[in-house]
């Protein structure tokens, strides 16, 4: 097959819509990955076709780092045919209904940038007379980094115009249009808010605020009161369910502009934090691969992901044809130099215990060799019974300290029991309950899971953090759940666990080691690991 415009080379096809094709392809003068969107069949014999490569050369001309970028546009020939095609920006992450499908709705700390960074690109774009038309979640990508970009900017305003008044000129994206658009009317910048403000609602509580036919969504967008999404449970703050309220507004004026929710949802005016910066402290998503709706994504994750290492960014080269294995990660298989220490740790409990047994044995000697304590007196005055009643009295803190052992709270002091050992289902909970924080992408609450000898080690959450990749983090699945067994003062959990980042997913098993320090369980050490990603 020849190389459309003689340079963008199809690798193979990532996704399909009722309008479209999408293919991850190659430049071929520029060597790298590129999304190729290609006009299906029977629309290029209309004028759609001129209007999809002239809307494709507009967008072009938007350059932000929150829109998907335009490369080129043209004709080309296709599997025999003539066709029109837009190359695009290669965006590996999916897109952000495919996030909400597989790990449930967002919160609000990772919404609110999210949402300014897309109105910032949105801004640029109504500033330069470009009106998105089809703002929806799936056309709102993720990169590798968890950066959000707007895609399709000028396509859909393309289709639009080409298609029918009837319900399927709305397939797929009449849940997020305004109230304007479904009627027919001057469709404007404030449009498209309306559209950001229902995908915001969508990520928030899981679903568009309205569902149905475009007809059936219009009367229930003037005549049913939205509920907030803090009512259907979104984990998100009053001002920010405000924000998202005002973007659905009925009235078009009661809407903000793209600048003003962008000061609203993040006031420094910073673009750009959805990503992590240089390892940094922000949120990232991920998704699986996502099919093309009309008018839909114009990128999809391809089979492969490139991971981030250390804070620097991989680029891609197109996705991996075999599975990637990943030999080592933030732990090491064995022992760790700590060794020493603990050695010379038992050394000095060996001591301690060999010195008490001396003191002992001393003491019970200096017992022997010396007379009882009033001995004389108790020959004169004393007789069997007071003898007697002695003997028990000086037996009655022992058996109050028995009594205290058991719980029967007596005032009488005795040397405290060993604390019990730790069953190994509380190893198992703590390495459940550490990949679980994990996945919510807050590396403090995984963090304290950790032995204080492996915090030591690691040096700080934020390295931690960097480690693990917990910015990426999205979703994680058990394969197998953990299982314990106890080994001395250890407990062994062998488990294996599906780890869901921006940049793919991945298969981690192995066995943790679990000390007990403080009455608890900590992670040690992660030993006999195996990693994969797909």
């Amino acid at each position: 097959m020849k190389p459309l415009g003689g340079r963008f080379v199809l690798l193979r096809e990532v996704g399909a819509g009722g309008m479209s094709r999408v293919f991850l392809g190659r430049d071929e003068v520029l060597d790298r990955p590129v999304a190729v969107k290609i006009l299906n069949t029977g629309h290029d014999d209309t004028n759609l076709g001129t209007r999809f490569r002239r809307e494709g050369r507009t967008a072009a001309k938007l350059s932000h780092p929150n829109i998907v970028q335009v490369y080129d546009a043209g004709e080309g020939e296709f599997e025999g045919r003539r066709v029109s095609y837009i190359v695009m920006e290669y965006i590996s992450g999916g897109d952000l209904k495919g996030i909400v499908d597989r790990g449930g709705a967002l919160p609000g700390a990772m919404l609110t940038r999210l949402g300014a960074d897309v109105a910032a690109g949105l801004a640029h774009a109504h500033e330069r007379g470009v009106i998105h038309r089809d703002i929806k979640p799936r056309n709102v990508l993720l990169d590798e980094n968890g950066t959000p970009k707007l895609t399709d900017f000028g396509v859909a305003r393309a289709l639009d115009e080409g298609a029918t008044t009837t319900s399927e000129a709305y397939l797929g994206t009449a849940a997020y249009s305004s109230p304007e658009q479904l009627r027919g009317g001057k469709v404007t910048p404030k449009s498209d808010i309306y559209s950001l403000g229902a995908t915001l609602y969508h990520a928030a509580v899981g679903g568009p605020p309205f569902v149905g036919g475009p007809l059936d969504i219009a009367t229930q967008q003037t005549e049913n009161p939205l509920i907030p999404p803090r009512a259907r449970g979104a984990s998100i703050g009053r001002g920010f369910e405000e924000s998202i309220l005002d973007c659905l507004s009925i009235d078009p004026d009661e809407r903000p502009g793209a600048g003003d929710l962008k000061e609203l949802l993040l006031p420094s005016g910073i673009v750009g934090l959805a990503a992590p910066q240089n390892g940094g402290n922000s949120n990232g998503w991920s998704s699986g691969p996502s099919d093309d709706e009309l008018g839909g994504t114009t990128n999809v994750a391809g089979g492969g992901a490139t991971r981030r290492s250390s804070g620097r960014q991989a680029t891609a080269s197109g996705p991996p044809d075999e599975t990637i294995i990943i030999p080592t990660r933030t732990f090491r298989s064995g022992t760790r130099p700590r060794t020493l220490l603990a050695f010379l740790t038992i050394a000095v409990v060996v001591l301690i215990l060999a010195g008490a047994g001396a003191w002992a044995l001393l003491g019970s000697n200096q017992d022997e060799a010396s007379p009882p304590k009033n001995s004389g007196q108790e020959q004169a005055d004393g007789s069997p019974k007071e003898e007697a009643q002695k003997l028990d009295l000086k037996q009655e803190p022992e058996n109050k300290g028995q009594g205290d052992s058991a719980g029967a709270g007596s005032q009488g002091g005795s040397e405290e029991e060993p604390a019990p050992a730790l069953p190994p289902e509380k190893a198992e909970q703590v390495v459940f309950d550490m990949y679980y924080e994990e996945s919510f992408a807050t590396p403090q609450t995984s963090w304290v899971f950790l032995s204080e000898g492996l915090q030591s080690e690691i040096g700080s959450v934020d390295k931690w953090a960097e480690q693990e990749d917990i910015y990426t983090f999205i979703y994680m699945e058990f394969l197998s759940m953990p299982q314990a067994s106890i080994t001395g003062n250890e407990a062994n959990v062998a488990f294996k666990v599906r780890l869901d980042h921006n940049w793919g997913s991945e298969v981690l098993s192995g066995t943790w080691v679990c000390v007990n320090q403080d009455g608890k369980w900590k992670l040690d050490r992660l030993e006999g690991e195996q990693s994969k990603t797909f």
